[in-house]
């Protein structure tokens, strides 16, 4: 298990700070972005030249570079694989609810049920920390 748990990480890895590294320092040229993705929604379009004049697809890409980083190694791979969670949902509900393009969503829920299996590998030493014990409701 802890190979198959060390390649996930690695592939997990690869991706996110390719990603980041794309959003960082890549120059953005909508016309070869929508030849690739033609299939996609024309509202998905909208969003994501809307997110990358505001900006806020470099914060984006500094957490995928990040959590890519934080992956890498043995002391901070968990970390990084709980900060992915919110990061690959919030992917995959802009492809479910703007793009509506099946291979973004299978990509990206491929890759949120890798990260699910490395998180639950770990799952002994973060359950007691997160899910706490409580004598009531609040």
């Amino acid at each position: 298990m802890k190979i198959v748990v060390y390649i996930i990480r690695f592939l997990l890895a690869l991706m996110f700070i390719y990603a980041g590294v794309e959003k960082l320092f890549m120059p953005y040229d909508s016309s070869v972005f929508r030849a690739d993705t033609a299939e996609a929604a024309e509202e998905f379009f909208m969003f994501y030249e809307f997110l990358q004049a505001s900006g806020y697809l470099y914060f984006v890409g500094f957490f995928q570079l990040l959590c890519g980083a934080l992956l890498v190694f043995k002391r901070t791979y968990l970390l990084g694989s709980v900060m992915l969670v919110p990061l690959i949902l919030c992917l995959l509900m802009t492809h479910v609810f703007f793009s509506k393009y099946m291979q973004f969503i299978i990509f990206d829920l491929v890759f949120f049920l890798l990260n699910l299996v490395v998180l639950f590998s770990r799952y002994k030493e973060w359950q007691p920390v997160l899910l706490k014990k409580q004598k009531g409701i609040i």
